[in-house]
């Protein structure tokens, strides 16, 4: 995970683990001084460079358990395809591609688990095409994620809706190496410019409209009613201090056009700016590593993958941070969470991470809040046990399915 030739996607969470981030910057060459070792063949130590609280979260990803020694040095890059994978859940890989994942139960199970599922076809898909399936009934669920138009576009007789808590946050980040957005002025002006009643009018049931800063309510350190107010004089006077007129791109999963639509009108009619909108599909979107070639402010989405502000904050802005899309940097920013990450006390440890969330959204803007984000799905009545959080859902292994389906 911590290789800097070829890091994990989530390197970034491991930077707390002792030396894991020197490691990964190149500042200690030593893989041994990394903070996780192997007591014996039951027992693995982690020695933190902070105190986590959230650290058994981490634990519970697939990349945060021990991996096996054998088979990657046997199969090398390939050891973690079908028939190949080494695997000690109650499911293994039969299929996979792009579009299909195929997981079949593996007769060598010996765990306990109360589902009756024997295999799971996960299919990618686009909303209209996942309408017509589940209609059809050819799929037991549809897991909806960042879009923000399937509750609108079910039919009425959809028989069940699993929807988690505000556990998400879409927001529109920027550039900040463009020679644009990286003035905070523009990006002040274009924050005071989203009148956010105005949005909850296009808002589908799954997305509450954010006030509050990059961390989401369903999380523990939520912090409410710090985004930039709609305030169209105050929007304006920044404008002018920025300099800026003109034109200006802004991108977005189609998906998004009522939502991204009625903000460019906005900062249309109130700073009198010309907002070239771009878009990309579900398709383009498996591929696009990052959206500024596109346009120097994008629509972004970040899910918890252990809930914890820190997950948001650090791995989102820090200037250290892989994860840093926009390249936001401002030292008293990475100053202020490197004191929230060293905290021992709780209240004291969320207090500085309420700070970090107002110096970054309400002060430097370093990306704006649009929405909270509910996770959904629409599952058939014969499956039972389905739930949703902010990221994760049931496991496969503890659903009890009424009758065989087409999928699962």
């Amino acid at each position: 995970m911590l290789d800097p030739d070829a890091p994990g996607s989530s390197v970034a969470i491991y930077f707390v683990l002792e030396n894991g981030q020197d490691y990964y910057l190149r500042r200690n060459t030593d893989a041994g001084a990394i903070g996780v070792r192997a007591l014996g063949d039951r027992t693995v130590e982690f020695r933190l460079a902070a105190p986590a609280p959230y650290f058994m979260s981490v634990m519970n990803r697939p990349d945060g358990g021990p991996q096996p020694r054998h088979a990657i040095e046997r199969q090398g890059d390939s050891w973690t395809e079908p028939g190949r994978q080494v695997v000690s859940g109650p499911f293994e890989q039969s299929h996979r591609s792009d579009d299909r994942l195929v997981l079949r139960r593996q007769a060598r199970y010996v765990g306990k688990r109360p589902g009756n599922v024997g295999e799971i076809a996960v299919l990618r898909s686009d909303t209209d095409e996942a309408l017509e399936l589940y209609e059809r009934d050819e799929v037991d669920v549809i897991a909806a994620r960042y879009t923000p138009r399937l509750a609108d576009l079910m039919p009425p007789s959809t028989p069940e809706v699993e929807l988690g808590p505000a556990g998400w946050t879409g927001y529109l980040s920027f550039d900040h190496s463009h020679a644009v957005t990286s003035n905070v002025d523009l990006r002040r002006a274009l924050a005071h410019a989203i009148d956010r009643a105005a949005l909850a009018d296009v808002a589908p049931p799954n997305l509450v409209v954010a006030t509050g800063g990059l961390v989401p309510p369903a999380l523990q350190g939520h912090t409410p009613d710090i985004a930039p107010r709609f305030e169209p004089e105050t929007a304006r006077e920044h404008l002018s201090r920025s300099g800026f007129s003109g034109r200006i791109g802004l991108a977005a999963l189609a998906e998004w056009e009522p939502i991204i639509g009625r903000v460019a009108a906005m900062w249309r009619d109130t700073l009198g700016l010309e907002i070239e909108l771009r878009w990309w599909t579900n398709e383009e979107a498996v591929h696009l590593t990052t959206p500024w070639h596109l346009a120097p402010i994008a629509l972004g989405g970040w899910l918890p993958g252990y809930p914890d502000p820190e997950y948001y904050l650090r791995l989102e802005l820090h200037s250290d941070s892989r994860t840093n899309e926009g390249g936001f940097a401002y030292a008293p920013f990475d100053e202020l969470i490197e004191r929230a990450r060293q905290e021992r006390s709780d209240r004291r440890r969320l207090e500085l991470f309420h700070d970090a969330d107002r110096m970054a959204i309400a002060d430097r803007v370093a990306l704006i809040p649009l929405v909270y984000g509910r996770s959904m799905a629409f599952v058939k009545p014969r499956v039972h046990g389905w739930w949703e959080f902010g990221k994760t859902s049931s496991s496969f292994a503890d659903l009890v399915v009424d009758e065989r389906s087409s999928q699962a």
